[in-house]
């Protein structure tokens, strides 16, 4: 049961997907400011 890969993401799973872009982003962003605090 493969996803078909023509078929276009739907509005839920685009939201989901940003969710989770964005609090990678804010998670690797709130990484680099720890270490940079703690290393400097």
């Amino acid at each position: 049961m493969k996803p078909d890969p023509d078929r276009k993401p739907t509005k839920a799973e685009m939201r989901t997907g940003g969710m989770v872009a964005t609090a990678v982003l804010v998670f690797l962003a709130l990484f680099v400011v720890v270490f940079v605090w703690i290393g400097g």
